[in-house]
């Protein structure tokens, strides 16, 4: 029974690691798929505690300190658009205290791991939101909708046994494998002539904060079953990734209005449900 729950474990872990998108640290990541930041500080028990339960609070004191440290220099690592990174937006100093500002509000996720050395390890994380909301400029955005006009949600697609699905279009799959597209948090998705097909425009800046201008994928049958597009998407591939920080998308002149077409049907790109599928 221990050995196969043990092998159940290791497939899990694997299973994780196979759908992760995004860039490992020793100390920490930056994940885009499910749009969080970790990092894990260290905690020592300093030499003048009086007893176990002040050496305790000290010691988690001193680790949650060295994790939000590391969370700001991880922070720094993240790709906002093709042509700007938190590294560059962070020699602003209003921007710099707003982004601590969140960081300061990270949670604690997992237990503390006691090392053998006494020391302690714990794990805190920022939601990617957070880091939004204060990247994000606050004009440039599709006008939120007025009062009482109906939700934008992702329309139910009815599946009858043995039939296939609608024709309702669920979402938008762009497969850019092969193309060195890396993960941003406002990718666009641009035409051959540099136009923008998919950017602020078509969203509303609240919507895009909570749930992602887009979200990111390993393999297509991954992408199909991602919650932000399955169903029936459209899937198109695309032709190049472009900027300087290649985290724009270049599509087909061809497959402009079948984008626009889905979009004005289903409201694909104004909620989001933007999917590229990476290597």
């Amino acid at each position: 029974m221990k050995k196969l729950f043990s092998i159940l474990f290791c497939l899990n872990v694997l299973m994780a690691q196979s759908s992760f998108v995004g860039e490992q640290f020793e100390r920490g990541s930056i994940n885009y798929s499910d749009r969080t930041i970790q990092a894990t500080g260290i905690g020592f028990i300093p030499e003048n505690v009086i007893n176990a339960g002040q050496a305790r609070r000290a010691a988690l004191r001193i680790a949650k300190q060295d994790a939000l440290r590391q969370l700001i220099e991880i922070v720094n690592g993240v790709v906002v658009t093709s042509e700007t990174t938190m590294s560059n937006a962070m020699f602003d100093d209003v921007i710099k205290s707003r982004v601590q500002g969140a960081i300061r509000g990270a949670r604690q996720v997992g237990e503390v791991t006691y090392l053998s050395d006494t020391s302690i390890e714990v794990t805190y994380e920022v939601p990617m939101s957070g880091i939004s909301d204060v990247m994000m400029p606050p004009n440039g955005f599709l006008a939120p909708p007025a009062v009482g006009a109906p939700s934008t949600g992702t329309p139910a697609v009815s599946t009858p046994t043995g039939g296939p699905t609608t024709s309702a279009i669920t979402g938008l799959i762009i497969d850019v494998r092969g193309l060195g597209l890396r993960p941003a948090m406002s990718p666009r998705i641009l035409d051959q002539n540099g136009g923008v097909v998919y950017g602020p425009g078509n969203y509303t800046r609240e919507y895009s904060i909570q749930n992602g201008v887009a979200g990111y994928a390993k393999g297509l049958e991954r992408a199909s079953a991602d919650d932000r597009v399955k169903g029936n998407p459209l899937v198109i591939k695309g032709v190049s990734a472009s900027g300087a920080n290649k985290a724009d998308v270049v599509i087909a002149n061809a497959d402009i209005m079948k984008i626009e077409s889905a979009n004005s049907a289903h409201g694909i790109l104004r909620d989001c449900r933007v999917l590229f599928v990476l290597d």
